[in-house]
């Protein structure tokens, strides 16, 4: 998944939020809350929570005592000690006090195991890939409802944009314009990736709760709506913690009628036998030979071909598109001219990347078919 999230179960490691957490439901005060923690066998804990009206994580760490209170601060920093939640078992849940910095007095906290006979409701089935992921994502995401936004005709057909007003995350669906089943599965898929990004969104504030803050702008841009291809690309500017600011685009590609997402070597394979499509669960390869010794090194000679003057040698301080390590690994979406393809290079040289001029023209990709040569244009 590029720059941004490789996955997410390292974006919740990254972030402290450990495996197997218990998910509470109750109140700080009068105010709802859902809280998630996770104590270690050392006593360690780690968690997260949020007030139901505001749905922004303040994250939790602390430890627990010999006495089995746990004493907790929230949004500390990295070389903070403070105790502003002390819970004490009750039950099966916790009771306590809240007496952070800014409390003329402790609040009362109250909280009982969140199961899932006690879930809303949800008619969405777009969620039910957070529901298995993450409960208190789940939980969360119930609570927030999407707007409907601008209405647009693009390459033939209406697009009807949909906001959702807490992260600012948009993305559109397809009204017409194609057949009954396949609108129903593309926008299954559109929906269920808004929802993807917004939860993004949420983790992203989570890890920005240990340093100076968090920041998280994203742009949709519909490349291709055509009969037999579908391709998006969601380019997300970001700082989440950590030292720097970061940014990527995880573009999202289409089969129109089945809806399934495809890989790029569906569309290009330039190495020797079938395609190799076979990737693990989390969408790894068991290997990356092919995009070393294969790929890059065509893509540079094709590129090269193709754009002389774009990927001519440079000094130092250029970017040096003739180099097959930035070709290993790109980025892709598909538009009516061919397939963009976005080049990796290291931090120092992130200006390099995603340029304007990187297409693989439908012409070439004919020669070099995939193993769906049958959506090619």
């Amino acid at each position: 998944m590029m720059h941004r999230f490789s996955g997410w179960l390292l974006l919740a490691l990254a972030q402290g939020v450990l495996a197997a957490p218990q998910l509470f439901q109750g109140r700080v005060g009068a105010a709802a809350v859902v809280m998630e923690l996770d104590i270690a066998q050392d006593g360690q804990v780690e968690g997260r929570y949020f007030y139901r009206k505001h749905h922004r994580d303040l994250a939790l760490s602390g430890k627990q005592q010999a006495d089995g209170s746990l004493q907790l601060g929230e949004n500390l920093q990295y070389d903070e000690q403070r105790n502003d939640i002390t819970l004490r078992s009750q039950g099966s849940g916790w009771a306590g006090e809240w007496h952070g910095p800014k409390a003329s007095k402790p609040v009362p906290v109250s909280l009982t195991p969140y199961v899932q006979a006690q879930w809303p409701a949800s008619s969405d089935t777009a969620l039910n890939p957070v529901r298995q992921r993450s409960a208190y994502d789940y939980v969360r995401l119930m609570d927030l409802q999407l707007k409907p936004g601008k209405r647009e005709r693009v390459q033939g057909h209406t697009l009807q944009w949909w906001d959702e007003p807490v992260s600012k995350i948009r993305l559109f669906r397809v009204q017409d314009g194609y057949p009954a089943a396949s609108l129903q599965r593309l926008n299954q898929v559109l929906a269920e990736r808004q929802w993807q990004e917004v939860a993004s969104y949420f983790d992203c504030q989570l890890g920005g709760t240990r340093t100076a803050g968090a920041d998280f702008e994203q742009t949709v841009t519909p490349h291709l709506l055509g009969n037999k291809l579908f391709s998006v690309s969601i380019f997300t500017s970001y700082y989440c913690g950590g030292a720097h600011p970061d940014f990527g685009d995880n573009p999202l590609t289409l089969d129109v009628a089945s809806g399934k997402q495809l890989q790029l070597e569906d569309l290009l394979w330039v190495g020797k036998g079938k395609p190799q499509l076979a990737r693990k669960a989390g969408g790894e390869r068991a290997d990356y030979q092919y995009e070393e010794q294969i790929l890059a090194p065509w893509l540079v000679h094709t590129m090269t071909r193709l754009y002389p003057t774009q990927t001519k040698p440079g000094t130092e301080d250029e970017c040096d598109y003739r180099d097959p390590q930035v070709w290993q690994f790109v980025s892709w979406y598909a538009t009516p001219q061919g397939l963009t393809l976005g080049p990796s290079f290291a931090r120092v040289a992130r200006a390099c990347e995603y340029p304007e001029w990187s297409v693989l023209p439908w012409s070439v990709l004919k020669q070099h078919p995939g193993a769906r040569a049958d959506l090619l244009p």
